[in-house]
């Protein structure tokens, strides 16, 4: 099976926005290149036909006041009105010269603008080298009496282009002003987006009582009520599962309590009782049966090894003086233990004060913790330091147990658990679970493996404080 392709992630606020200034921007530069193509073509049109109108014109004129004996063009005064009517609906400028090339007459019949050398250069170019209408000026039929070039009028049509290109930006610029107010229903309309990802983040982060807000948009309402009551549902699960796993702690603190006073009392008596007997026995042996005496001593040796193993198992199974003295001074006897056993591990300890009133439950559950985080530590990190924090804040209690060994590794048992972490973590998971709290176990900054555990204090007395199932 192929996997689906990866989409790619799209802001469909800014998509359209794009869009849009990307549409208003061809509109701009497809008008401009047609503007300029349709003022290229009609200047040189016009010029022609102006020039052939033009040149009738004068030609009449010249024919009908003078004769072919008069004075030369340039001397000649002539009545130039009619062009001026043309000259104020067609932009030119013309000019005349004699039979002799001298120039007779030089006009531009619309008002002259003078325009920047790059600007007129640019409007020739425009226009091309072409648009211009030359023409010769006849007295009498088989009579040139002069020459007649008819060119645009560059000025007046720069302004004209230029009213025409400030339309395009006018409507270029109505486009956008247009697509704000498409905008504005698609930005209101994805505004509640910015709420889904806070209430999800919250969600994410193990804030169960996260919801969604209501929405004005009834297909977002009815993703915020679906999602909404999904949470109500992971909340019970959650909470249910909290009560079952607090519970099946519970019971298993109290076999362990149990199975520690049966052990002491039976095992402990009996262990007591054999070796008073072994001591009665090596008196005997010193007395009359010499030969006893090494029996006697391996006899002692055993019973020795059994209370010191016994002693070991008994301290597992509930960790002695947690009940009389307390959570810090249990935990400053273990720490104390691991540096008299350790030669090449320094364990540290830093408590806040104030912990003396938490319940058996945490207390037990975080001395189990700590217990189990430094015993993964050295077995399998090789630290040179392992530090153990808790404190006491407002949002619950933090606990940290950070080594600078070999980083995180399987753990203890992790092939037998069929996950990473083995049995260990799985039992330390347990217990954060039944108290409705957080595990991270993550490689420290530096080096090693920092074990993160956070309690929220209120959730955690409650769910001791209830009933069981």
């Amino acid at each position: 099976m192929l996997p689906a392709p990866r989409l790619r992630p799209l802001d469909l606020k800014r998509h359209l926005f794009v869009r849009v200034s990307l549409f208003a921007l061809i509109v701009l530069l497809l008008g401009a290149v047609v503007t300029l193509l349709e003022a290229r073509y009609r200047v040189r049109n016009d010029i022609q036909r102006t020039g052939m109108a033009i040149r009738q014109l004068i030609t009449e004129e010249v024919n009908r006041n003078y004769s072919a004996y008069d004075a030369t063009l340039a001397e000649l005064n002539l009545d130039l009105t009619a062009l001026k009517a043309m000259g104020q609906v067609l932009d030119f400028c013309i000019e005349m010269s004699d039979f002799h090339t001298h120039t007779a007459h030089r006009q531009c019949f619309a008002e002259a603008i003078d325009l920047p050398a790059p600007v007129e250069a640019f409007m020739r170019q425009v226009v091309g080298s072409g648009a211009e209408f030359r023409g010769s000026i006849g007295q009498y039929p088989g009579i040139t009496g002069g020459q007649l070039v008819v060119t645009p009028n560059y000025g007046r049509e720069v302004l004209e282009l230029a009213l025409k290109l400030g339309n395009l930006v006018a409507v270029s610029t109505m486009i956008l002003f247009f697509s704000y107010f498409v905008y504005r229903p698609v930005r209101n309309a994805l505004a509640p987006s910015e709420a889904i990802l806070s209430t999800l983040s919250r969600m994410e982060r193990g804030d169960l009582e996260a919801r969604m807000p209501g929405f004005a948009l009834i297909e977002l309402n009815r993703i915020a009520e679906g999602f909404n009551h999904l949470a109500d549902r992971l909340a019970r699960t959650i909470h249910s599962q909290q009560r079952l796993a607090h519970r099946l702690l519970s019971v298993r603190e109290e076999e362990r309590q149990h199975l520690a006073r049966e052990l002491h009392d039976e095992f402990g008596q009996y262990l007591a009782s054999l070796n008073a007997e072994a001591a009665f026995a090596r008196e005997l042996a010193d007395e009359s049966v010499p030969a006893l005496r090494p029996c006697v001593d391996s006899i002692v040796k055993t019973v020795a090894h059994m209370m010191e193993t016994l002693q070991q198992i008994l301290h597992r199974l509930r960790p002695i003086g947690l009940e009389e003295f307390g959570l810090v001074p249990s935990l400053q006897q273990l720490i104390a233990g691991w540096n008299q056993r350790s030669r090449d591990t320094r364990f540290t300890l830093a408590a806040d004060n104030g912990l003396d009133g938490l319940s058996d439950n945490i207390n037990v559950s975080l001395y189990r913790i700590i217990q189990e985080s430094l015993t993964n530590a050295v077995r399998h990190g090789l630290p040179d330091q392992v530090d153990v924090s808790l404190r006491r804040e407002p949002a619950g209690l933090v606990l940290e147990i950070r080594d600078d060994g070999q980083g995180v590794r399987g753990g203890e048992d992790a092939g037998q658990a069929g996950k990473p972490g083995g049995f260990g973590r799985l039992g330390m998971e347990e217990r954060v679970l039944a108290l409705g709290g957080t595990l991270r176990i993550t490689p420290a900054p530096d080096r090693g493996t920092l074990v993160s555990v956070r309690l929220p204090l209120a959730n955690a007395e409650e769910t001791t404080t209830k009933e069981p199932l």
